[in-house]
């Protein structure tokens, strides 16, 4: 009992410029690491989109090659028997090729687009527009020959 009231008698501890010495380096510390972690995070999503845009990529090929007039597999045959290549293609179609495609997948001009996408590209035989959104980050390609392209800016996707 006696050394628990020493010790509460002593006055030692840390003086206020030791703990603002402290708060200072860690405000540095801070000001270095959030902008690095929010360039990586912006980078990942960055990549995630064009991860997306890829799988969903593979899938618009699958669907084509079982898109035509006749088909047996036809993916939408309960709209239509007469279209082929990329026609009718939507998102809930894409996912019956690849269930593990992204939530944030698109099939741009088929009914559903991510809010502030404002271009609507051909879906024919030939030409199709499929789109990821990821954090600020869009990831779109239009064609199957075409690169994916990368924009922070939902008017620019698929043009």
């Amino acid at each position: 009992m006696r050394a628990v009231g020493r010790r509460l008698a002593c006055e030692e501890g840390f003086t206020i410029i030791e703990l603002e010495i402290v708060c200072v380096i860690l405000g540095i510390l801070v000001a270095v690491a959030v902008p690095t972690y929010l360039q990586f995070q912006d980078k990942a999503y960055k990549s995630t989109a064009s991860s997306n845009v890829k799988a969903a990529v593979v899938a618009a090929e699958l669907y084509a090659e079982d898109n035509f007039a006749g088909s047996q597999h036809d993916p939408d045959s309960a709209v239509s028997r007469t279209d082929s290549g990329f026609q009718g293609m939507t998102t809930a179609e894409l996912k019956t090729y690849d269930a593990n495609l992204s939530p944030s997948v698109y099939v741009n001009n088929s009914g559903t687009d991510a809010p502030g996408v404002t271009r609507r590209a051909t879906l024919d035989a030939t030409h199709f527009c499929v789109y990821s959104v990821d954090g600020r980050w869009y990831a779109y390609q239009l064609n199957p020959t075409a690169s994916i392209l990368t924009t922070t800016i939902p008017s620019a996707v698929c043009s």
